[in-house]
C-alpha cells in the first residue's frame, strides 16, 4: 500500500487554464497533483546508502477530476482503515504518466461506433464469451483464446492500463469515437467491511475529443514546469551523505518530456491502423454465440 504516514503535504490544487476561447471546461477533465517538497522527497536504499533519482523527484499526490467526479481520490472508509489522512493517489507521479501517455499512441485512433456504443456492456459480454468456451478441450481453447478472445479484444486493452503499483488501483480507458471521448475507470477491490477503497471505484464519462486533448497537453507543461524547478532545486542543494548524478538528472528531465511530448502528438495523429473489419467481424460472431 502506498500509504506513507509521515509525509507531509501542503495540498494545493492546481487550476487549470482557461482554454477554448475563454470557456473554463475543469467540469469535464482536470488532472491534478502536488509535488514533494525536497526535504520530504522519499529517498531510495538504505544508511549508508541513500540515493535519490529523476524518477524519485516525482513524488507526489495525483487525483482526476472529471465530470464531477475523483479518481485516485481515497474514500473516507480507507484512510481510516490504512490510518493516514492522504487523500490521493500517493507516489512517483511519473508512474503515472507512463502508463496514461503510453496509450494515446492508439487513443488518437477513432474506433467505429458500433463499438464504441457498446463500451459500458463490452467486459460483461467478453467475459461471459469466454465462460462459453471454458469446456472446450484444452487444444480449441487456445485456438479460441488466443485467435479470438485475445484478437477481438485487442483494441479494448491497447486504450486501457491498470494502476498495478496501487492497492486496488482502478483499471483506466480511453476511447476515442470521431470527435467525442469516452473515459471509463474502474475497481472492484473492498475493504474488509465490504466499502470502496476509492470514492468513485467506477465511472464513464463522455466529453469533447478537442477538449480531452487540451486537458492532457495543460497537465503534460505544468508537469514539465513543475520538474523543471524541481531538477533545478536537486541541483542546487547539497544532499548530505544521498548519492545524486545531478549532470545525469538534468540530462533525463529533457529526454523525459520529449519522450512525452511525442506521446502527447499522437493524439493529434497517429500511425496506428487498426484493422476494424476483422475486429468486427470478431464482435458479430460473439454475439451470435452469446445469442445462442
Amino acid at each position: 500500500m502506498l500509504f506513507i504516514c509521515n509525509k507531509v503535504y501542503d495540498i494545493v490544487q492546481y487550476t487549470r487554464r482557461e482554454m477554448l476561447e475563454g470557456e473554463n471546461i475543469m467540469n469535464h477533465l482536470n488532472i491534478n497533483f502536488k509535488l514533494q517538497d525536497l526535504e520530504h522527497v522519499m529517498l531510495w536504499g538504505e544508511e549508508p546508502h541513500r540515493h535519490i533519482h529523476w524518477f524519485g523527484l516525482t513524488d507526489g499526490l495525483l487525483w482526476i477530476d472529471v465530470g464531477g467526479q475523483t479518481i485516485y481520490e481515497y474514500s473516507d472508509a480507507a484512510l481510516k482503515y490504512f490510518g493516514t489522512d492522504i487523500r490521493y493517489n500517493d507516489y512517483q507521479i511519473v508512474r503515472f504518466l507512463e502508463d496514461f501517455f503510453g496509450i494515446f499512441r492508439c487513443v488518437g485512433e477513432s474506433i467505429p461506433e458500433e463499438l464504441y456504443s457498446g463500451l459500458e456492456e463490452y467486459a460483461g459480454k467478453m467475459d461471459a464469451w469466454k465462460e462459453r468456451h471454458d469446456d472446450d478441450e484444452d487444444e480449441q481453447f487456445d485456438e479460441f483464446y488466443f485467435n479470438e478472445y485475445c484478437e477481438l479484444n485487442q483494441w479494448h486493452a491497447d486504450r486501457s492500463f491498470d494502476s498495478g503499483h496501487l492497492v486496488g488501483g482502478p483499471y483506466i480507458s480511453c476511447f476515442r469515437c470521431g470527435e467525442k471521448l469516452k473515459i471509463m475507470w474502474e475497481s472492484n477491490y473492498l475493504l474488509e467491511d465490504g466499502n470502496s477503497i476509492w470514492t468513485s471505484p467506477k465511472g464513464s464519462y463522455e466529453m469533447p475529443y478537442e477538449e480531452f486533448v487540451l486537458a492532457v497537453t495543460d497537465f503534460f507543461e505544468r508537469f514539465t514546469d513543475a520538474m523543471d524547478k524541481q531538477v533545478k532545486a536537486a541541483v542546487e542543494k547539497e544532499w548530505d551523505g544521498v548519492e545524486l548524478d545531478k549532470n545525469r538528472m538534468i540530462e533525463e528531465n529533457e529526454e523525459r518530456k520529449q519522450r512525452f511530448l511525442k506521446d502527447l502528438s499522437y493524439l493529434k495523429g497517429t500511425p496506428i491502423k487498426t484493422d476494424w473489419e476483422k475486429t468486427l467481424g470478431l464482435c458479430a460472431k460473439m454475439e451470435q454465440e452469446l445469442a445462442k
